[in-house]
């Protein structure tokens, strides 16, 4: 594990992801770099020759969401040192640019391991989960995304649930994911949900060589018969497991893409409390 990326916005949601980040940067011994960018916007001249003018206003809105920038930090520095919470391995960057941008610009400057982020939870975003920003980063990001909603507070991870098709592809993610595991000393739960798509002999032969790989990690092997829907089973397993955190590989319109929908969202009730680490496919 390198470092950790958090863009924020200093929202309640980003504030939240903080404290989560933050406290996974002092248990793996990494630095947190904490990204607040902002778009500049497009000024015109009311009267022709007048640039110097121009370039003043712009200097005068950088400098005001700079010092507000730098006001928040201060203030999320107050707050962890309230909680005795470790801050000396944070680090702040200020950039002009979207979101994804800005977060593509540090990944490229920085070594980046994992980025955290806040999400909204059923209750904002028009009902959605996730807001565009997170979506927007998962989607064209190859990094892992952790995505934090605001009620869930951090607490130590004991249970990572990784849903799987137990296919080739899927064990870059797993590798990342029991390497995270390994520094919080938790235990990874390989979830496949049986349907009609499935090849059976396939899944476990994927499963047999990986408890091979991994044989000295605390993995378990989870198959579940589907109740009416993938989701369904996927919410069940986790309530009655107690898991802590829900690990996903994004594919093409798969499990995350329904999980951001509005319809599905409002279903399912781990969604408020639950963090979502989101790994893609390999190629």
């Amino acid at each position: 594990m390198k470092n950790i990326l958090l863009p924020t916005d200093y929202s309640e949601h980003a504030n939240n992801a903080f404290f989560y980040a933050l406290n996974l940067a002092n248990k793996f011994g990494v630095k947190l770099y904490v990204l607040f960018s902002y778009i500049p916007p497009v000024l015109s001249s009311v009267h022709a020759g007048q640039p110097d003018m121009l370039s003043t206003v712009y200097q005068e809105i950088e400098k005001s969401r700079y010092e507000y920038g730098q006001r928040k930090n201060k203030e999320l520095f107050q707050l962890a040192a309230n909680e005795n919470i470790h801050t000396d391995n944070v680090h702040f960057i200020f950039e002009h640019g979207t979101v994804l941008g800005s977060v593509k610009n540090v990944i490229s400057e920085t070594e980046i391991s994992l980025i955290v982020m806040g999400v909204h939870g059923v209750s904002g975003f028009n009902g959605e989960f996730m807001g565009s920003n997170t979506t927007t980063v998962i989607r064209n990001v190859t990094l892992p995304v952790l995505a934090i909603p605001l009620q869930a507070k951090y607490n130590p991870i004991r249970k990572i649930g990784f849903t799987t098709l137990f296919k080739e592809k899927d064990l870059p993610a797993l590798t990342q994911i029991v390497e995270i595991s390994s520094l919080v000393n938790a235990k990874v739960y390989c979830v496949n949900v049986q349907n009609d798509s499935n090849h059976p002999s396939d899944v476990l032969l994927n499963a047999e060589n990986w408890n091979k790989i991994f044989e000295d990690k605390e993995l378990d092997f989870v198959f579940l018969e589907k109740e009416n829907t993938v989701e369904e089973t996927i919410t069940r397993f986790i309530l009655d497991n107690d898991i802590d955190v829900l690990a996903i590989i994004r594919r093409n319109r798969n499990f995350f893409d329904r999980l951001i929908s509005t319809s599905l969202s409002t279903k399912l009730t781990f969604h408020a409390e639950i963090p979502i680490f989101v790994f893609h496919e390999a190629k």
